[in-house]
């Protein structure tokens, strides 16, 4: 047992049996931003086990033998570091300010001592006053901060944005799909996998970004069952690929596509890339009866807010990375 408080606490190992559980009380507290069981095992069984350290432990009700909270350690593979961990609190909101998430908490902090961590990182919502403050009282500080935006792609008036695709077309960039450019054989894939990793290195980050294997990019992107190979648009400079925006599926929301990345080289930007990649992605939408495109975007990258601005992108609830030094 785990304290005295309102609720009563065992803990255990999660097993995969969990993630139905798991997946009702994340989408019991994140409802516009739903996961599906399918989805949450995929990101955690697609996860390099020798090299990224990852924990769930399972809180269950005493009394009911009910799983009420989840919490899990996990390094980050796009900002690795052996010592730096996130860190996840879930309580059923059923359950919430009884205890639970304070039980969870201190269970965590023990952990990372024992792991010798020097960084914990937790995400919290803007909208989520509580969790904010959940996180402060325990030494953790906002660090970055992200704004979630919507599009219906039906809405766009495309025509008006015809100049950046025909611009593009004028000076020699291609666009094609990942279905086409996988056909071409492994270079070509090597190739995406490398433009990949230049784009990612400029995004902001809480730290700089950390060059994953080709192996993991593989399974965590081109692998990944969510990934829509006819919706990741590939900008080419002849043989060179130059920039890229891809978009997955949703199980919980088939009518949304989640737009995952769109960057460009640095000597390929202001040329009008990125909004032709993300106008093909919103014609893929249009032809698809898609009705809505969700995006994340660092409140600090005014490029591509400006770009998200001009589409019609509408923000949403800002996403803040909340950061404790553990020493």
């Amino acid at each position: 047992m785990i304290g005295q408080t309102t609720v009563s606490l065992s803990l255990r190992d999660f097993v995969p049996s969990d993630y139905e559980r798991l997946v009702e009380i994340y989408n019991a507290n994140f409802p516009s931003f739903p996961t599906s069981v399918e989805e949450a095992r995929y990101n955690d069984e697609s996860t390099d086990k020798t090299k990224y350290y990852q924990n769930r432990l399972a809180f269950v009700g005493e009394g009911s033998g009910k799983a009420l909270g989840f919490s899990r350690i996990t390094h980050a593979w796009w900002n690795f570091h052996p010592e730096k961990y996130f860190v996840d609190v879930l309580v059923d909101p059923e359950y919430q300010r009884r205890g639970i998430g304070s039980q969870i908490y201190e269970k965590l902090d023990k952990d990372l001592e024992k792991l010798h961590a020097t960084t914990a990182w937790a995400w919290v919502m803007e909208n989520k006053p509580k969790s904010a403050s959940f996180a402060e009282k325990r030494g953790f500080v906002e660090k970055k901060r992200s704004w979630e935006s919507r599009l219906n792609p039906s809405e766009v008036d495309v025509g008006r944005f015809k100049r950046y695709s025909d611009r593009v077309s004028e000076d020699g960039i291609k666009i094609s799909t990942l279905a086409e450019e996988e056909a071409k054989g492994p270079d070509a894939l090597r190739g995406i996998y490398e433009l990949d990793q230049a784009c990612w290195a400029d995004v902001p980050l809480p730290v700089p970004y950390t060059r994953v294997s080709y192996e993991q990019w593989e399974a965590k992107q081109l692998k990944n069952p969510s990934q829509l190979s006819s919706g990741y648009f590939i900008a080419s400079d002849g043989s060179r690929y130059v920039g890229y925006s891809n978009v997955w599926r949703s199980d919980k929301e088939p009518g949304t596509l989640l737009q995952f990345m769109t960057g460009v080289r640095r000597e390929y930007r202001g040329q009008g890339i990125a909004m032709a990649l993300k106008l093909r992605v919103i014609d893929l939408g249009i032809q698809n009866g898609y009705d809505k495109i969700i995006t994340m975007n660092d409140s600090d990258n005014a490029p591509m807010l400006a770009i998200n601005t001009k589409l019609g992108f509408k923000r949403e609830t800002g996403w803040i990375t909340m950061e404790k030094n553990l020493g």
